[in-house]
């Protein structure tokens, strides 16, 4: 029932799209640049970014660049709440908008119905509104919606901040307990990045000013947010915006870099639900000597590891060389959540999406794509740091754990709505 439900779903959702909408994308006699661009890419320079891995760090660096906001703060998260550990936060964020500070704060629509341990710990955001802040749910559960069920599936998963004109924060975190909120083991490892670079800054407030409008009443307008000068980037990179208003692909994205790679692939991709596209391009790889390795995690929510110990044997038997946390958040570990690949020691992929059939085509998702070995470099290091818990997944393993704990109609749930 569940798949048949999912196979009506799909038809009436117009985003959906393949791993790769053609072979120019999947060719590796392409140049990676043309394909990148092609793929809709905004090229841009950006300087080497502030890494985040602690939540505390995080957020004490982005309340400090909220408290200095002098013009405008905006916002996008997916899940958007409150809770003991965010109230100083959000308060803050009520008393710029009192001073003057114009807040625009975009959460997604399903942030009222979080499945994860935040769903004890938090608040709702609507109060911002009674402090001026601009605050839209996008696509909620609504009327209209029930009746072309199939735009349920388009969620704002992007996670970002633009601070004047100048600083911008990408990354994994959402703005709820798990992520920045908690103080115990309910904390995920995740990842944020902090940019001073106005040209970043530009190309996010254009794509936010775009979708804002799409889901407001209340318009507004590029030209109405200052966007402060030039600075030197030093690092090329490519902005992939999947949105309303954009061109960019996941989907062009990963297969330009797959197809590209000559020598390693390294993934965080959270969620590993890959569809056939997928597998097909990272095989072509392998079969070019690319070692390609795969840092999965282990998810105290059941549904969610039914559904991923049902598909991983396949990462196995493609070839791929799969680290498996075998213990989990119940034994000591945070949720993984950090979303992350690099390819060649070179290029390296940081943002919200994650590695799945779901991120490529039916989720608004943000990636930065960064040509710089040195900034490559320090992503391999911290997975390094993260694998020391790891384990090669064995095929025989892998199989035994589909057979115990493996779930069909999780998986298909998951792969469509994880």
């Amino acid at each position: 029932m569940l798949a048949l439900a999912v196979s009506l779903l799909l038809p009436s959702c117009s985003s959906t799209r393949p791993f790769a909408d053609t072979d120019f994308f999947a060719s590796p006699d392409v140049p990676l640049e043309e394909k990148l661009v092609s793929g809709g890419g905004i090229r841009t320079d950006v300087p080497m970014p502030e890494m985040y891995f602690d939540a505390a760090g995080y957020l004490a660096r982005l309340t400090g660049l909220v408290a200095g906001a002098q013009d405008y703060v905006i916002i996008t998260t997916f899940l958007g709440s409150s809770c003991p550990g965010l109230d100083d936060f959000y308060n803050l964020l009520a008393a710029k908008a009192e001073a003057g500070v114009d807040v625009y704060l975009i959460i997604d629509g399903v942030s009222s119905y979080d499945m994860t341990a935040s769903a004890d710990n938090m608040f709702p955001l609507y109060f911002l509104r009674d402090s001026g802040v601009n605050l839209i749910e996008y696509n909620p559960l609504s009327g209209m919606n029930l009746i072309q069920p199939g735009t349920l599936l388009v969620r704002e998963h992007r996670k970002m901040v633009v601070v004047d004109g100048r600083w911008c924060t990408i990354g994994g975190m959402n703005m709820n307990y798990i992520s920045l909120g908690a103080d115990n083991i309910d904390l995920q490892r995740d990842s944020m990045y902090v940019f001073d670079s106005p040209s970043l800054a530009r190309a996010l407030v254009s794509q936010f000013v775009i979708i804002w409008n799409e889901s407001s009443v209340n318009k507004i307008d590029a030209d109405d947010f200052v966007i402060q000068e030039e600075r030197e980037g030093g690092i090329e990179a490519y902005l992939f915006n999947q949105g309303p208003g954009s061109e960019a692909s996941m989907a062009a994205m990963y297969a330009s870099l797959f197809s590209s790679a000559r020598e390693e692939i390294v993934m965080l991709p959270y969620l590993a639900f890959f569809d056939e596209r997928m597998y097909s391009c990272l095989e072509d790889a392998l079969a070019r000597g690319v070692k390609v390795t795969i840092y999965v995690p282990i998810d105290s929510r059941e549904y969610v590891q039914g559904a991923l110990f049902y598909d991983y044997h396949r990462l196995v038997e493609a070839g791929f060389d799969v680290q498996m946390e075998y213990t989990g958040a119940d034994t000591g570990r945070p949720l993984l959540h950090q979303k992350l690949c690099v390819v060649d020691g070179r290029y390296t992929v940081i943002g919200s999406s994650n590695i799945n059939f779901r991120s490529m085509g039916l989720s608004h998702e943000l990636a930065l794509v960064m040509d710089s070995r040195e900034f490559a470099e320090a992503s391999l290091e911290q997975v390094a740091s993260l694998a020391e818990g790891m384990q090669p997944l064995t095929l025989e393993d892998a199989l035994s754990l589909k057979e115990e704990l493996g779930n069909l109609f999780s998986y298909l749930f998951s792969y469509f709505g994880g």
